[in-house]
């Protein structure tokens, strides 16, 4: 049982703050049950009293008091820390040490401190199912999943990139939640890269770099969100290789972040490059049409808010968010302005909400600005477009107006096959040959979001 205490220790270190764990918990000693002066009035985890089972754990703290105050401020904590430990119910019981009454506590520097767990309930609250995909986001956040489900047996590393609000911490805690759901034992490190250069300087001053490597370097699973932010710090970046190799030499998964791919970020060392190059990159872009009504909707349900159909669409096809923190804000002020002026969320309200802010765009699009945007944009001619040439990048052409005509202006299969000649399953199959292509190839996505800003 001994063991099973050091290592409950270990993660309770991780998980409390230092000031409370050196306070309250490091003193504390697992004996044989009965060994100490045990508190009946404190059953544990099964059927029979804490400490008459040899399975039991007895856990003795140096005074009553002391006791006392860990029964009724952290006896749930360590009970769950226990199970998921051993990784099945322990019956815990709380004892008072009557041969020692005072702890000495050595004078010696505070223990670095890693959490392993999600810092704040606003990280434990960003899971998968929260998360709002589009073709944005897609591949990013299936390449997450997959390292979730499989932690350090494919995409890894995983690199994910993308500009400020667009999802990139979401699913790095997302991964982390999983696997800490999935796979109870697995220690899971999810930390900002910053957090990672302070504890290294500290480690430094203090002269404790084995320590500082065996917990960074003792995790199944470490993700790092903005890793851009050690870039050009040549110490910091080296120790950071180090963790790499080990953890991936080890098996370990790793996700890291950044507001850049590897390749465009300055100043990061050349090692750390390659490392991110030879793994899985995904990037996660600005969000789309139909993927802004998703966030809006979804966001507007989470906070209970009800936002009208003819709301949302208006509020989507208005605001061409840079960031899903611009549509949350936009929700924000429209529920503020209902709140203040009495009035309910309806249409004018929402015109009111954002017609300062997101004036009216001067050219609405129309088949015509469709065909001829896209043509300017692939140095083709409106006319070729509707035209019966056949050749690659005149039907590449056709298929995205026709993409265009269906997404954003929302005219019907048959109206679309009617411009071009064409009957509706030609047109289905250029619409879903453009979604798909999308999906999968940079280039294309890029072009479409391109596209869709001018449009």
């Amino acid at each position: 049982m001994s063991t099973l205490w050091d290592r409950t220790l270990a993660e309770l270190q991780q998980s409390l703050p230092s000031q409370d764990y050196a306070a309250w918990i490091a003193c504390l000693r697992a004996s044989e049950p009965g060994g100490g002066e045990r508190d009946a009035g404190e059953p544990g985890i099964g059927e029979t009293g804490a400490g008459e089972n040899p399975g039991d754990l007895t856990v003795e703290a140096p005074s009553v008091f002391h006791r006392n105050w860990v029964r009724t401020h952290y006896f749930d904590q360590i009970q769950a820390t226990i199970r998921t430990v051993a990784g099945r119910p322990v019956p815990l019981s709380l004892a008072v040490n009557t041969d020692v009454r005072t702890v000495a506590v050595p004078d010696a520097p505070r223990p670095l401190r890693v959490p392993s767990r999600a810092p704040n309930p606003y990280a434990e609250g960003l899971k998968f199912d929260s998360f709002v995909v589009g073709s944005c986001n897609e591949l990013a956040y299936l390449a997450c999943q997959a390292a979730a489900d499989a932690p350090g047996q494919q995409y890894n590393p995983l690199f994910i990139h993308g500009g400020v609000g667009l999802g990139k911490t979401h699913l790095l805690h997302a991964v982390a939640n999983a696997v800490r759901t999935r796979f109870r034992s697995y220690r899971v490190l999810a930390i900002g890269a910053e957090f990672f250069l302070s504890e290294m300087v500290r480690a430094v001053r203090r002269q404790q770099m084995e320590t500082f490597h065996e917990r960074f370097r003792r995790v199944d699973i470490l993700l790092v969100d903005d890793v851009q932010f050690i870039a050009g710090k040549e110490r910091t970046q080296e120790e950071f290789l180090h963790t790499f190799n080990s953890l991936c030499g080890a098996g370990k998964q790793i996700v890291v972040t950044s507001d850049k791919p590897p390749a465009a970020i300055p100043r990061l060392e050349g090692g750390l490059r390659s490392r991110f190059e030879g793994g899985m990159i995904a990037e996660v872009s600005k969000p789309d049409l139909d993927t802004r009504r998703r966030i809006l909707e979804s966001k507007a349900s989470a906070s209970g808010m009800e936002l009208p159909s003819d709301v949302t669409t208006f509020l989507a096809e208005r605001i061409q968010a840079l960031s899903v923190r611009e549509l949350e804000g936009t929700l924000t002020r429209l529920r503020a302005m209902g709140a203040l002026s009495d009035r309910p969320i309806d249409l004018a309200l929402a015109r009111s909400a954002v017609g300062a802010l997101y004036p009216v765009p001067r050219i609405r699009a129309s088949a015509e600005r469709v065909e001829s945007v896209v043509g300017s944009a692939l140095n083709i001619e409106p006319r070729q477009i509707v035209s019966s040439e056949r050749t690659a990048r005149i039907v590449f052409a056709r298929q995205v107006a026709m993409y265009f005509m269906k997404k954003l202006l929302g005219m019907s299969l048959s109206a679309i096959g009617e411009r071009y000649g064409r009957d509706h399953t030609t047109v289905l199959h250029a619409v879903r040959a453009i979604d798909a292509r999308r999906r999968c190839d940079p280039e294309v996505r890029r072009l479409v979001v391109m596209l869709e800003e001018k449009l």
